[in-house]
């Protein structure tokens, strides 16, 4: 009997401070809402209270792939799991380990178990964060699918990503997916970030968990939209998300 086939999603711990854990958060409010069983790995073990996935969703398994053996662990629990989908947030930093775990281990595992990779690489206005998605795709190559997200944090001029060489041969190439993060209100993602709550889930909790500043008017408002802003850019590229 064929085995059925599982996603596994990651993101591209490249340059740290683009918003790598706004957009893993995001994809997890994805999968919920959506009722898909997705089991979440939090592989940021720099940020170790605040900031990572497990901070929004203290379920996620906290994993350090940069041990020996780190990654094998990871497939191993993300192939044993009873869900379809495995999304894991990596950390800035941690390319060489899983370029070098795609050369060893790839060929055999998707042949073998019928696994297929998405790299989550979110991008700003800054050059270096997208030569740290270079660099992973050079690496990866076709091995992976790509969703690329402009998070529009620091700026909305992406020529770097758009109207290079480098840009133009990686999208001719990888024909990733690209979708928006709009810009957010300092304030609003700070306090969501201080209760540990996505925009979706500051909507579901009740009012002492969102706090004054969430609980009703403009701030509320913003956060709906937040929320419904990833979320559809999200759905136009569920192909790259489900199983």
């Amino acid at each position: 009997m064929t085995k059925p086939s599982k996603r596994i999603v990651f993101s591209c711990g490249g340059k740290g401070g683009v918003g790598k854990t706004t957009v893993a958060t995001a994809i997890a409010d994805f999968y919920a809402a959506r009722g898909i069983a997705a089991t979440l790995f939090d592989c940021d073990t720099e940020n170790k209270t605040r900031g990572s996935l497990s901070h929004y969703y203290p379920a996620a398994g906290k994993l350090d792939i940069r041990t020996e053996r780190g990654l094998d662990q990871f497939i191993d629990a993300a192939l044993s799991a009873d869900s379809p989908v495995a999304l894991a947030d990596l950390a800035a930093g941690s390319g060489r380990d899983t370029f070098q775990w795609f050369d060893t281990m790839f060929e055999g595992l998707a042949s073998a178990d019928g696994i297929r990779f998405t790299a989550v690489a979110t991008i700003t206005s800054a050059a270096s964060s997208v030569e740290s998605l270079f660099s992973w795709a050079e690496a990866l190559r076709d091995r992976v699918r790509y969703l690329v997200v402009k998070n529009h944090v620091a700026g909305d001029d992406f020529g770097y990503f758009e109207r290079t060489e480098p840009g133009r041969a990686f999208l001719a190439q990888a024909q990733p997916a690209v979708i928006e993060l709009k810009a957010r209100a300092r304030e609003i993602q700070a306090e969501l970030d201080n209760r540990g709550l996505t925009a979706a889930q500051a909507l579901a909790a009740d009012a002492t968990r969102r706090g004054p500043i969430l609980h009703g008017g403009t701030a509320r408002i913003r956060a709906e939209a937040y929320a419904r802003q990833i979320d559809n850019a999200l759905e136009s590229a569920r192909h790259l998300l489900l199983p």
